[in-house]
């Protein structure tokens, strides 16, 4: 027993639970700390919701084993008796099942919202089978305005029963009367039968021709009438706030029952026939009172259904996560499309001369592009679904201003610059010591060693002299620079240069190529050095003013190098 009440308790629960899951962690973009709080409250609301869910079940169950509700996986019309209820119709419990239906003591009809409510808890899809049934028996009811009190009442529960399962259930109107005895007679539209017992039934024009029925027609027309004029006049009265009720059905018979004094159906039917009930009363036994010969007519109309109120709470549970998983879904694809489109007007806004930030501007693109590309393979995180997502034509848009990019051009290559070739040659081998004369045989030194050293527009010969530190700087310097002057002279006459194009400096032992302590090195410093020097305008007027021997901007040069 309790294994199936907790299951019943359990799954509709189950089922809001996951939805509510669901949108938590497939929908909501928050860190894991929010969507952790958000999961255990969750569920704790389901497992207090499932504890009282099971308390009220279990309390059904027990009343159900207690005979108070219908047997589990009962399918017929289960009918809500209510009204006229003090006689001894329910002596037996407050449940009679039959093969084609059950009906449930109710009592007022106030109780019927609340008790169709504990019923629903149990068996939700027992909400299509109910059916409303009002007793009301005339002979115990001395005041109009109390009926009509309990008809309005009906009214009110019947619009309640519509909100609580779904539908408006069908009603049945039940009247006893006190008169010669009758069988049941249903009345549904135009279709009149008389339910005989152990018979056939037979329509009302049959039963009227037989001769026994003759002395019970004044009182079937007068309790017709009487039905029509106050009952049914009153459930069908205009009120906002509650909609008529029409009965599917009407069942009404006579018999020997007992008859309040000043009561209306006697008074009714005294004022309309001057006849009066028969003053005899009969004990009848509890189910002579109870209309079974209806209750074929309401099988077509109480069919088992998934409804009641547990079920809309789920279906409208489901229906709100499923609208809140929407309403997200469009604000994350909205963000996603924001983004890219930013990136892509930025993109599209920036000249594509300006290479820095359009550089910028494509790394932001090609991220997008990574994001896209991979959720085209792995597929697309659940808070973009829902069948919103536009990531394909977003990528395809990305791919489209990326493939517009131009690199900037390589920078021009620049020609290094030219450095002055550098001939260095020995002294001794072009002149005697002390001397600034040219050797005789020095001329093949010369020509050997200034091969690559050609006068050009451009550049200038630069002659310079060195000697090492033997002797006063007042002999070397000059000595130095009449030998380059010599190297010069002979460098003129013989490749026909012009003297605009040589610069001839004489530095003495000022700067040494190496230490003057050694034999070698001294003979190292004792030195003429030819190069070429880049200078505007140089050797290329013949007949120009010779460089100074000791020139400004060539000795800079010099100094630079």
């Amino acid at each position: 027993m309790r294994i199936p009440v907790l299951l019943r308790a359990l799954y509709p629960v189950l089922i809001c639970l996951a939805a509510m899951l669901w949108l938590i962690w497939g929908f909501l973009n928050g860190v894991g700390l929010l969507k952790g709080s958000l999961t255990v409250a969750t569920c704790i609301a389901a497992l207090v919701i499932t504890c009282r869910r099971y308390g009220r079940l279990g309390s059904m169950k027990a009343q159900e084993e207690s005979g108070f509700y219908p047997p589990e996986g009962f399918t017929g019309p289960v009918l809500l008796v209510c009204g006229d209820l003090s006689d001894n119709l329910f002596s037996a419990g407050p449940c009679r099942t039959t093969a084609q239906g059950c009906y449930l003591q109710v009592g007022i009809p106030e109780s019927l919202s609340a008790f169709a409510d504990r019923l629903l808890v149990r068996q939700p899809r027992m909400a299509g089978q109910l059916v409303v049934m009002y007793r009301v028996m005339p002979d115990l009811h001395d005041d109009k305005g109390l009926l009509c009190a309990s008809l309005k009442a009906l009214r009110q529960q019947v619009k309640q029963l519509k909100n609580l399962s779904g539908h408006t259930p069908p009603v049945v109107l039940t009247g006893e009367f006190s008169g010669p005895e009758t069988p049941w007679i249903v009345l549904r539209g135009k279709m009149s039968l008389v339910c005989l017992v152990d018979e056939p039934a037979l329509t009302l024009d049959e039963w009227q021709r037989l001769p026994e029925s003759v002395t019970r027609l004044p009182y079937l027309t007068q309790m017709v009438s009487l039905l029509k004029q106050v009952v049914l006049d009153e459930l069908s009265k205009p009120d906002r706030l509650c909609p008529p009720v029409v009965p599917l059905a009407v069942v009404l018979r006579s018999g020997a029952i007992r008859t309040l004094s000043g009561s209306m159906w006697p008074q009714w039917l005294f004022r309309h026939t001057a006849l009066l009930p028969p003053p005899q009363v009969i004990s009848y036994p509890a189910l002579w009172h109870f209309a079974d010969p209806v209750l074929p007519l309401l099988a077509p109309f109480a069919m088992p259904l998934q409804g009641g109120q547990t079920g809309r709470r789920v279906v409208i549970a489901l229906f709100l996560c499923t609208l809140a998983a929407t309403g997200l879904s469009v604000m994350h694809n909205q963000s996603l499309i924001g983004r890219v489109s930013s990136d892509l007007q930025r993109w599209y806004a920036i000249p594509m001369t300006h290479y820095v930030p359009k550089a910028q501007s494509l790394h932001a693109l090609q991220q997008d592009a990574l994001l896209l590309e991979r959720w085209q393979r792995q597929g697309e995180p659940q808070r973009y679904g829902l069948g919103l997502y536009t990531g394909e034509y977003l990528w395809l848009r990305v791919q489209q201003a990326i493939d517009t990019w131009v690199p900037p051009p390589p920078p021009p290559k620049t020609k290094p610059k030219p450095e002055p070739k550098i001939i260095r040659l020995d002294s001794m081998s072009l002149f005697d010591s002390g001397k600034a004369d040219l050797k005789d045989d020095s001329t093949k030194v010369l020509v050997n060693s200034l091969v690559g050293i050609k006068a050009r527009p451009g550049w200038l010969i630069v002659v310079a002299g060195h000697t090492d530190n033997t002797g006063s700087q007042q002999i070397n310097q000059p000595l130095s620079l009449k030998r380059a002057e010599s190297v010069r002279n002979w460098m003129r006459d013989t490749g026909d240069v012009p003297e605009s194009c040589f610069a001839v400096q004489g530095y003495g032992d000022s700067r040494p190529a190496a230490t003057n302590d050694t034999a070698e090195g001294r003979a190292l410093n004792r030195r003429v050095e030819i190069s070429l020097v880049p200078q505007a305008d140089a050797c290329r007027i013949p007949g120009n003013t010779n460089a100074s021997s000791q020139d400004d901007g060539v000795h800079d040069h010099e100094m630079e190098k």
